[in-house]
């Protein structure tokens, strides 16, 4: 039987809806390997890997690229790493033009700048996010996270996962001690901040200020609640022995009920609370200032009967509790 010289159009379509292909395939569905290799070199097509083909002579698309990249790894391989923490919903991530890849352990693929390849014997199993199988939330942040070396984006990104509800401190930590231990240290110290509260880069500032302050335990994004357990505030930090809380101005990782700084803060004030508050940029530019000013507000809260609240810690928060003023 002739081979076909002429491909059908809507089989083309449906092979590569994104104009991405591998070789074998167009082959395979009839395209002769020498009007691939011509269109190639002719510039109207373009091989960004391996046996891969961009049907386009323009520059790809993100989508292009994970697809031209997924298509060269094979089709067992996941994505994750910053690219799949974004299809889980992420937003605070890094800026980042390597794609990054987990195949099973004795694949054999190139590890091309622009392509993290990473052999893994612990390949997780692929989760459909818009046609692509990416890999679970605590993978995809933790891969992301161990390629970086700034804490404040290893914080920023490990705390957009936890404050939009895609995963917990205990599942990430689990996640990285199953995990491959490379480049792991930070990740694990920010961990340990994020046990203890901290949900946001502003608020790690705070925390490495208060250490060094001389001033009782702090926690960090506690609840608040009245006596009669409605809900008064989630301050950043909160001295317990005292009732003073601490607020870096940053209304980013606050719940919707918190949206109001100002009216927030009236409520801890009549409620006794004693407010202490810095813009983020200070913690930064002034730190010495920072602790004296803190420690000033410590001695003022000191000097005043503490206020009669509920205090739960961060790590035992359940965040649906009844705001009565909402």
């Amino acid at each position: 039987m002739p081979r076909r010289s002429r491909v059908d159009p809507f089989d083309l379509s449906m092979l590569a809806p994104l104009g991405v292909a591998r070789v074998a395939d167009l082959v395979a569905l009839g395209m002769p390997s020498s009007t691939i290799t011509r269109r190639v070199r002719s510039g109207r097509w373009r091989r960004p890997y391996p046996g891969v083909v961009l049907m386009q002579s323009g520059v790809p698309t993100r989508e292009q690229e994970i697809a031209a990249a997924m298509a060269y790894a094979g089709s067992d391989s996941v994505l994750t790493g910053i690219d799949g923490a974004r299809r889980h919903g992420l937003r605070r991530l890094p800026d980042g033009r390597s794609l990054h890849l987990l195949v099973p352990g004795d694949r054999r693929r190139r590890f091309d700048l622009g392509l993290r390849i990473e052999r893994t014997d612990r390949l997780p199993p692929g989760l459909e996010r818009s046609g692509v199988l990416v890999a679970p939330v605590e993978r995809a942040v933790l891969d992301a996270a161990r390629h970086r070396t700034d804490r404040d984006e290893i914080r920023a990104m490990l705390s957009d996962a936890l404050s939009r509800g895609r995963t917990t401190v205990a599942r990430l930590q689990e996640e990285l001690e199953e995990g491959n231990q490379r480049g792991s240290g930070l990740v694990r110290e920010v961990l340990e901040e994020l046990a203890d509260g901290i949900r946001s880069a502003v608020e790690g500032w705070g925390r490495d200020l208060h250490a060094v302050s001389g001033l009782p335990p702090m926690l960090w994004n506690p609840t608040l609640l009245l006596p009669d357990r409605t809900f008064l505030a989630r301050p950043d930090g909160y001295q317990v022995d005292v009732g003073m809380a601490w607020e870096q101005d940053s209304m980013e990782f606050h719940p919707p009920e918190e949206d109001d700084t100002a009216r927030r803060r009236a409520r801890m004030v009549a409620a006794g609370v004693v407010v202490a508050h810095h813009r983020p940029r200070r913690l930064r530019t002034e730190p010495d200032l920072v602790i004296r000013e803190l420690q000033s507000w410590y001695r003022l809260a000191a000097s005043r009967p503490a206020p009669n609240l509920i205090v739960i810690p961060a790590a035992l928060s359940t965040r649906p509790v009844a705001d009565a003023h909402e």
